[in-house]
């Protein structure tokens, strides 16, 4: 597995693409002077960048130079895998205006004897306690929540539909195009769109689908036997919930469900139960209730992602009158 994970990978993929300050520049240049080595690895880059544009036609290249801008303070991170299929799955943490098939240049390069698949899937994910946006190539804009991921097929995109798998939660403000239909996979339900802004969460395991229309209009399609649809307007919110197998439909303020984009979770009469979830995501820390009844105290409020964890504790403690302590890493709520 190769990775590109330093400050300097940064500075050379700036510079390639024509997008570095003038600081950043005399930076790469002192690095360049420091050794050989830092010339041939630099030239070893260069030589990856100019490999990727014979892989697309120019025109092509120029639009879809990545276009991932990743919003997170988070150091760089590009790795490879193969998978069972024989098909590459490049994923992307927290990358740069960098393009996709120079991502793949470098690995090819790095890995010579390894021919170029037919089919590469893009897996990009957000960090814990992060959020990520990122520009799809054709031009919908998505943020993807704290430890949520979202998949497409680079080869397949853009071409006759576009169509990306998510698992997790996400944000959607999908570029119009009526011939070339927006569909969004998940585990439980799948998402049709044109051209709209929505919000999807659906995380692994929680057996819980809901989807938050804000402008535009969507169509959900359940992933059952009969696969039911129903059609969304501005405001609403649908919720699926596994055990039940019905479908929810209620109005809501769409922004109340969209303020994580900026980095900020609003609770309005949530349960303890729901704000504990959302916090064992933001700081990947496990929590245990003393109490079980505890788990249905009702809860309003905001969190910041900005906020470590004990402020986070301290307003719950605050607010609900429950106390806490911390033991091998885990969390402990019980009320005082």
């Amino acid at each position: 597995m190769n990775e590109l994970h330093n400050h300097t990978d940064i500075l050379i993929c700036k510079y390639l693409s024509g997008n570095i300050s003038s600081e950043q520049k005399k930076e790469l240049d002192s690095w360049l002077d420091s050794s050989p080595e830092n010339k041939q690895l630099y030239l070893k880059s260069k030589k990856a960048w100019q490999l990727s544009h014979n892989y697309i036609s120019p025109e092509k290249a120029e639009q879809d130079k990545t276009n991932v801008l990743i919003e997170v303070q988070q150091q760089q991170t590009i790795s490879f895998k193969r998978t069972r299929r024989q098909l590459l799955i490049y994923k992307i943490a927290a990358m740069l205006a960098i393009p996709l098939t120079f991502a793949l240049s470098w690995y090819f390069l790095q890995n010579s004897q390894q021919p170029m698949p037919e089919d590469f899937f893009c897996e990009l994910t957000a960090p814990k306690g992060h959020v990520a946006k990122c520009i799809l190539p054709d031009g919908s804009e998505v943020w993807i929540n704290t430890g949520s991921t979202l998949t497409y097929n680079t080869t397949s995109f853009n071409q006759q539909s576009r169509e990306v798998q998510l698992s997790g939660e996400a944000y959607f403000e999908v570029a119009k195009n009526i011939e070339k239909p927006f569909k969004v996979v998940t585990e439980e339900a799948n998402i049709h769109v044109t051209g709209t802004s929505f919000n999807v969460k659906t995380y692994p395991g929680s057996g819980l689908f809901e989807t938050v229309l804000a402008e535009g209009g969507i169509e959900m399609e359940l992933n059952n036997q009969i696969h039911e649809k129903v059609k969304l307007v501005p405001g609403e919110k649908a919720v699926f919930r596994k055990e039940k197998r019905e479908i929810y439909i209620e109005k809501v303020e769409a922004d109340f469900y969209t303020s994580w984009r900026n980095g900020e979770i609003l609770f309005k009469d949530a349960t303890l139960n729901d704000l504990v979830k959302e916090l064992e995501r933001i700081y990947d820390i496990r929590f245990h209730l003393k109490d079980p009844k505890l788990g249905e105290f009702r809860f309003r409020g905001m969190f910041s992602y900005n906020n470590n964890l004990i402020e986070a504790l301290e307003k719950v403690k605050r607010t609900a009158n429950i106390d806490y302590y911390i033991e091998n890493k885990e969390v402990w709520l019980f009320k005082r």
